[in-house]
């Protein structure tokens, strides 16, 4: 742990009063106002109690002081000194001035909802908890600590703290190869991650991050790309092959065969039994009935005139309304209409580029109003936003030096996860966490590796929450804290 410097308010002074400093408080003044009216002799009360202000000590990461061995929580220390011994710690209270990221408000006391260690006359120690995160940026804590007297004297310390960071890697225990495009779900019905790697399908629990197993598909013929999560199906599906694992059992089930291999997967919206998945070769789009647990047919989507082609993801509207795809070697992202069942546009995404851009992921906004295409050529690089009503791009955050990967949103809708390869083999890239309203960079995640050494972060998942990011980092699982 880093102990780091605080600023408080107040006239300048290092606590709350000089040392020394005495209080004359109401009780006092009466008690010389009656001894002198009376006449009689003079008995000095008491002296009051002689109060050290307490020594204010926080406990973080933060800016230039990371360290990546901590977990990212906050830790409050707080160091109580009274001559008198009135110190009241039942009565101590610690409120954010600058937001709570969970279920806590600025009024409420943080010694309610985190985790207090110790709380006696001498020290309050007290851990930030993942229910009641601090907001990342500036934060501010005002300590309130009273005396059995009722006399209370207060602090404000002032700290920024970073808006997400690598919290700690589980390690799936696997050796094989990876795939590229490994894809990373969370199932909210079981609260647990599921990681395509290499044959595998690595299940975490989410809750309270750590491996669960890891169970190889035998049969599997190429490394596995995306899962699907269907909510109140136990089925996990999984591309290449669209295999079916069972959630429940952990236990692989008989696969369904598409007319060819797969990468793109997603539920339609219009008829929940259905699932479209992005075949290679073609570049077409096979639909799937679970159900029936078989490929019903094809949208009737023209063959790409690149070849072989292959579907790295997709994205539908509401009622199916629009069907967005990208494909590897056309580029782009094109448009379908599964209503008149034609193609209906293609969307350029690659600004000033030749071509059309490349991408091998995006994201539908919470409202489906907006399109996040992570853009892994193009001029520049980075990420694009489409409106869906048009079918335009109407924003690019540019980020030249890496080649964005596999992309995320937070379940508010406030953040996006974009996690990145190397550009160059000698300048190692960063993941990056994006502010969607101000759009902009709020966060880049190092990606360090051996020299010479290829490292493959893939898919991205969050948490129900928002408070945890799944990146796919080789054949583990790297977990982020995150801070809205």
């Amino acid at each position: 742990m880093t102990q780091l410097g605080v600023t408080r308010s107040g006239d300048g002074s290092p606590g709350w009063g000089h040392p020394g400093q005495r209080r004359t408080g109401p009780l006092l003044v009466a008690v010389i106002l009656a001894a002198c009216s009376c006449g009689s002799e003079i008995i000095p009360p008491p002296a009051p109690s002689d109060t050290t202000p307490p020594e204010l000590t926080v406990i973080l990461p933060q800016g230039d002081q990371y360290d990546e061995d901590a977990d990212g929580f906050v830790d409050v220390r707080v160091v109580l000194s009274d001559s008198g011994g009135l110190v009241d710690p039942a009565g101590i209270r610690v409120r954010s001035l600058g937001g709570v990221n969970g279920a806590a408000n600025e009024g409420t006391n943080l010694l309610d909802v985190w985790t207090v260690t110790t709380r006696d006359t001498a020290l309050l120690a007290v851990r930030e908890t993942i229910e009641d995160l601090l907001h990342g940026g500036e934060n501010a804590l005002e300590i309130a600590v009273p005396d059995t007297a009722g006399n209370v004297t207060t602090d404000t310390i002032r700290f920024a703290l970073p808006h997400g960071q690598l919290q700690q890697t589980l390690t799936s225990g696997l050796t094989e190869g990876m795939a590229h495009g490994v894809g990373v779900v969370v199932c909210p019905d079981d609260n647990r991650v599921y990681m395509a790697a290499g044959r595998s399908i690595v299940v975490a629990d989410a809750a309270n991050p750590r491996i669960v197993t890891a169970v190889r598909y035998p049969l599997a013929p190429d490394p596995f790309q995306i899962p699907l999560c269907v909510p109140g199906d136990p089925i996990l599906y999984v591309t290449l092959f669209l295999m079916r694992f069972d959630r429940t059992s952990l236990q692989w089930l008989t696969e369904i065969t598409p007319a060819y291999g797969s990468i793109g997967i997603v539920q339609s919206r219009s008829d929940p039994n259905l699932l479209y998945v992005g075949e290679s070769w073609t570049g077409g789009v096979g639909v799937i009935d679970r159900t029936r647990g078989a490929r019903i047919g094809s949208l009737n989507i023209p063959p790409s005139p690149a070849y072989p082609e292959w579907v790295p993801d997709l994205a539908v509207l509401p009622a199916d309304a629009k069907l967005y795809l990208t494909r590897a070697a056309e580029g782009g992202v094109l448009v379908f209409d599964t209503r008149a069942g034609e193609l209906v546009t293609g969307i350029a995404i690659g600004g000033n580029w030749p071509g059309l851009g490349h991408s091998d992921a995006f994201v539908l906004s919470n409202d489906d109003r907006w399109l996040y295409v992570a853009v892994l050529d193009g001029d520049p690089r980075g990420v694009v936003v489409v409106d869906t009503r048009t079918d335009q791009v109407v924003r690019t955050l540019p980020l030249p030096d890496y080649v964005p990967q596999e992309i995320a949103l937070s379940p508010s809708g406030d953040r996006l996860f974009v996690t990145t390869q190397d550009r160059w083999l000698d300048i190692p890239s960063r993941n990056v966490l994006i502010d969607v309203a101000d759009w902009r960079v709020l966060e880049e995640f190092p990606r360090p590796r051996p020299t010479g050494v290829i490292r493959f972060d893939g898919g991205v998942a969050f948490r129900g929450d928002g408070k945890l990011a799944f990146v796919a980092h080789d054949l583990d699982i790297d977990v982020y804290l995150i801070r809205e």
